[in-house]
């Protein structure tokens, strides 16, 4: 279990200091393993967990609705439906500087699920899951940051995600690493 640090007082950035005394202030340098253990409570070392998420340009009409609809519904007792907002230096800069693209995207939707190891469910959880993120994908961006996806999502998945920089990336790929050494992860292929 991680130990909780007192809250730390520090300079906050112009436009979030005119919001006033934060519930809790994670602005600011911190060490990398403080900064990984944030979910260590919510997210117990041993169970096992399995997503979808879904860039998102926009809060479209019919999200909301979606999204109760889907818990309405959800079989998974420790299953989450997120949103996370994007913005800044993200959105600055043209969609082919740097090979992450994306600039669009201003939320990040996430279907989470997750269970004990053991539980005889874990098909079926999984199964919602991957239905959840299919009925809410028409709202998105039709990609999604790259680290988010799981091993079961195809190649399309891969390239939806880069969109017109994929064959950028193939190109780098085919140059640099022709024999496809680097490939343990959501692959380019040469």
């Amino acid at each position: 279990m991680s130990q909780r640090r007192p809250r730390r007082r520090r300079a906050r950035p112009g436009p979030v200091r005119a919001l006033g005394d934060p519930v809790f202030d994670l602005l600011g340098p911190q060490p990398y393993t403080e900064v990984q253990s944030y979910l260590d409570d919510t997210e117990p070392d041993g169970h096992h967990y399995y997503w979808r998420t879904e860039f998102l340009a926009g809060l479209e009409d019919g999200l909301l609705a979606g999204m109760r609809e889907l818990f309405a519904d959800c079989p998974v007792p420790e299953a989450e439906l997120g949103l996370l907002h994007l913005g800044g230096a993200l959105n600055e800069r043209p969609a082919d500087d740097g090979a992450v693209g994306n600039r669009d995207a201003r939320y990040v939707l996430g279907v989470n699920g997750m269970w004990a190891p053991d539980e005889p469910e874990a098909g079926r959880f999984r199964q919602w899951v991957r239905d959840a993120g299919a009925r809410l994908r028409p709202l998105s961006t039709g990609a999604t940051y790259i680290n988010f996806q799981t091993a079961d999502e195809g190649d399309d998945r891969v390239r939806d995600t880069y969109g017109a920089n994929y064959d950028r990336l193939v190109e780098v790929k085919r140059r640099w690493d022709p024999g496809n050494l680097f490939r343990s992860n959501r692959n380019i292929g040469p």
